[in-house]
């Protein structure tokens, strides 16, 4: 499914640790300007090339150790969240998921640090449904309080998205990413394969799945907004995310959106609770 990797795949589909491996050995290669050899992966875990290729086919579908993930991970150059993603398709996801949790409440004193905010600010859940929002964000994105908002199908499927995200690809890739890295911890997520599928099957968004299969992000603290929006008028406006994560509400994220300081020293004041 445009380079979404799920857990306890099988040879034939773009599935499991295998295609993982192929996803990122074809990267490597492309970094370094020439292929990298299945004889070469295997000859650094002390293995026949034919095991190898099987691990790669699908036909050897056990969990890799510690040291083969380090070794892989080492030979092929992959970075810290693209490790923890092999790590979770090859032991079949995270320990835990949503699914086996109650619904998350946000709670009295959840609602009162989101409240208290000067910035706009909300509160998500690990499938990023809009669970809260704070006066501010209302008023710089009332799409937020619509029934069942969510996050990812804003920004992924929406034109006013495309519209006020002036970097919108830039930001739709690492929402995919984002996506992808969720499908590998929670395979079994039924809220989550939904909104992967309406998300890879779009026209607009189709692309984006398509490419970077080895790319991986596990969150979007920091990341820089280049927003045009209808309450400053259409003015380019930056906004940077400061994610959090409530102890009290595993997988969810508090996010508090601030503005560029040099912005504001210019003399646009962001968005602040009254």
């Amino acid at each position: 499914m445009f380079g979404v990797i799920k857990a306890g795949g099988s040879q034939d589909g773009p599935t499991g640790v295998g295609a993982l491996l192929r996803v990122f050995r074809a990267a490597a290669g492309t970094t370094l300007g020439r292929p990298i050899l299945q004889r070469e992966v295997a000859d650094a875990l002390h293995r026949s090339e034919r095991w190898y290729r099987d691990l790669e086919g699908g036909i050897i579908t056990r969990a890799l150790s510690r040291h083969e993930l380090d070794t892989i991970g080492t030979l092929l150059g992959l970075d810290r969240v693209q490790r923890r993603a092999l790590f979770l398709v090859s032991n079949g996801g995270g320990l835990s998921g949503p699914e086996a949790q109650e619904p998350p409440r946000v709670s009295d004193e959840l609602r009162l640090l989101l409240d208290q905010q000067p910035f706009p600010a909300y509160v998500i859940d690990a499938t990023w449904n809009v669970l809260a929002v704070n006066v501010s964000m209302a008023a710089l994105f009332p799409w937020s309080t619509a029934p069942k908002a969510n996050l990812m199908r804003w920004l992924l499927l929406s034109a006013e998205a495309r519209d006020q995200h002036l970097n919108w690809e830039a930001d739709a890739e690492v929402c995919v990413r984002m996506l992808r890295d969720a499908a590998v911890d929670r395979p079994h997520d039924p809220d989550l394969q939904q909104l992967i599928g309406e998300t890879s099957q779009n026209p607009v968004v189709r692309d984006l799945w398509a490419r970077g299969a080895a790319d991986f992000a596990d969150h979007y603290d920091g990341h820089v907004l280049q927003m045009a929006l209808p309450l400053f008028d259409g003015q380019v406006t930056e906004l940077v995310t400061h994610v959090l994560q409530p102890a009290g509400l595993p997988g969810c994220r508090m996010t508090i959106l601030t503005q560029r300081a040099s912005q504001a020293t210019a003399g646009r004041q962001p968005v602040q609770a009254t």
